[in-house]
């Protein structure tokens, strides 16, 4: 029959024939990805400041999106995570502290420098005077009689400066001091590498998982754009009386869950958008989107026994747990030191000029007119020089006490780091089986999807010819839909357990001011 003679109401029929091939088109486009990607420096995304509040809505209403791949991503989280900085932060602590007790090391120097003014008035009274002693001859020096008084005045306005030197000699507590904050700086540096480690995770998998949203929300909506033809086909062929009225209901029907179900999918991916931008830290009107599909990336390479034994090796969880202990023993050496003698120098100079205006001095009672004289000046140097000895002979068991809590805080926490291994080789298997089942999952999920969509195929085509009844290509799309679903979650769970095999084994700085490169796949040196 030509196309032009072709009934009225069978041209939604036709158009779905001709829409027919696309709609598997669809299908494959959703798994064919972006090609090889270029590796690009991160966009400039500075972080919203550390004590930022937004107050108005404007603030926060997102008006860019930003693409970006994984290593961006990381690299971007690198400089904007706030729990990274805080970690840098801790080492920044850590050098400053350690720094204070290397000063004890070096003679301490003070200067002192005074002045003031004062005004000083003193009065004595004789109740008894010297008249019946031989040889005072009253109303001359020294003659006082009883009742008599004095009173002198004096303003006295003076200066000082004083130079002291103090050089700790011997001191134990010291020594065990340092060794104390060397140990916690130590602590500080891995806890900073396990923060890199955990960080890379994290990262990971909030862009695997935005990738995963996007993957089902670009499933959901071919599925929705299909079941519209559906749609318009059954329409079509009900008008003619090919199909009864139920499998038009049951594919409107169809067609609004799939929209709900889309919707769903939308909702997912907007939230993973945010989640991804939060642990990135970008600002506060930004979003990211990720760049890539689902991209697989290549099996873990290594047995789960090596596996294992790498996780441990130069591991930082451990490695700060170890020096927390050091650092707790130390701390017990330097608590026991303080029982310990210290031996110090010292030397010291100091200079005093003073000047006295306008004494006055009043007698009453011996010799007639006061004493005035218009001012003095005073001088006064002295130096001095020796050593000091402090020792504890006892305490009553303070110091005791302070060292057993100490030891037994290291104990606690050689527990802790005993725990914190199983745990290690706990989340490494669970990965690793986790990743090797992934990897059978997608082979599944492959020949899964290649019959679900021959099927979907081969139903299509039947149901069009009368063959089949809604209800099975109702079936044959969902199955379709599932295989489709799981393929993406598949692969997603395969990237996201090779991530947590890799955050125990990535070698990373341990110190911030060496450069930071975080890979994506285990390196082929290590």
């Amino acid at each position: 029959m030509a196309r032009s003679a072709e009934p009225d109401a069978l041209a939604p029929l036709m158009r779905s024939f001709d829409a027919y091939a696309k709609d598997l088109e669809r299908l494959d486009e959703i798994w064919l990805g972006d090609g090889e990607q270029v590796p690009t420096n991160p966009p400039e995304l500075m972080a919203p400041a550390a004590d930022a509040l937004p107050t108005h809505s404007v603030e926060v209403e997102i008006v860019e999106q930003v693409r970006v791949d994984l290593p961006q991503a990381i690299a971007l989280a690198v400089l904007n995570d706030p729990v990274l900085q805080n970690s840098i932060a801790g080492v920044r602590k850590q050098q400053g502290l350690l720094r204070s007790v290397q000063g004890r090391f070096y003679p301490t120097v003070s200067l002192n420098i005074g002045g003031g003014y004062n005004q000083q008035i003193n009065k004595n009274f004789a109740w008894q005077g010297n008249g019946s002693i031989p040889g005072y001859v009253p109303n001359t020096l020294p003659y006082v009689r009883s009742g008599g008084q004095n009173r002198y005045q004096t303003n006295i306005a003076a200066g000082s400066a004083r130079l002291r030197v103090d050089y700790e000699l011997l001191s134990f507590e010291r020594s065990a001091a340092l060794a104390e904050f060397a140990a916690e700086l130590e602590q500080s540096n891995q806890l900073y590498g396990n923060q890199l480690r955990q960080l890379q995770l994290d990262v990971s998998e909030a862009y695997y998982q935005l990738q995963l949203a996007g993957q089902l929300k670009r499933i959901r909506q071919v599925v929705v754009t299909n079941d519209e033809v559906i749609l318009d086909q059954v329409q079509a062929m009900n008008t003619v009386g090919l199909v009864p009225r139920v499998d038009l209901l049951r594919a409107e029907a169809n067609l609004q869950q799939q929209r709900f179900l889309l919707e769903q999918a939308d909702a997912n991916l907007l939230s993973r958008r945010r989640r991804l931008s939060n642990i990135v830290n970008v600002p506060f009107s930004v979003t990211l989107e990720a760049r890539e599909e689902v991209r697989l990336q290549e099996p873990w390479p290594l047995g789960l026994d090596e596996t294992i034994v790498r996780g441990f090796d130069d591991n930082p969880q451990l490695q700060a747990l170890q020096a927390a202990r050091a650092a707790l023993l130390r701390q017990a050496d330097r608590q026991a030191a303080e029982l310990m003698p210290r031996l110090g120098l010292f030397a010291t100079t100091g200079y005093l000029a003073s000047q006295s205006r306008s004494p006055l001095i009043e007698l009453d009672g011996c010799c007639g007119a006061p004493i005035f004289v218009p001012g003095l000046n005073s001088q006064a140097g002295d130096w001095a020089a020796g050593f000091n000895l402090n020792w504890r002979l006892f305490d009553g068991g303070v110091t005791a006490g302070a060292v057993e809590a100490s030891q037994a805080a290291a104990d606690q926490v050689l527990q802790r780091e005993a725990a914190e291994r199983n745990a290690i080789r706990q989340k490494l298997e669970t990965a690793f089986y986790d990743h090797r089942a992934a990897l059978r999952q997608i082979i599944a999920a492959n020949a899964s999807y290649t019959a679900a969509r021959d099927a979907y195929h081969d139903m299509r085509a039947r149901y069009e010819f009368g063959l089949a009844d809604y209800t099975d290509l109702a079936d044959t799309i969902s199955s379709l839909t599932t295989a489709m679903e799981q393929k993406a979650s598949a692969m997603t769970s395969a990237n996201v357990s090779y991530a947590q095999l890799l955050r125990e084994l990535l070698v990373v700085p341990r110190s911030p001011e060496k450069p930071v490169t975080l890979p994506l796949t285990l390196p082929s040196q290590l």
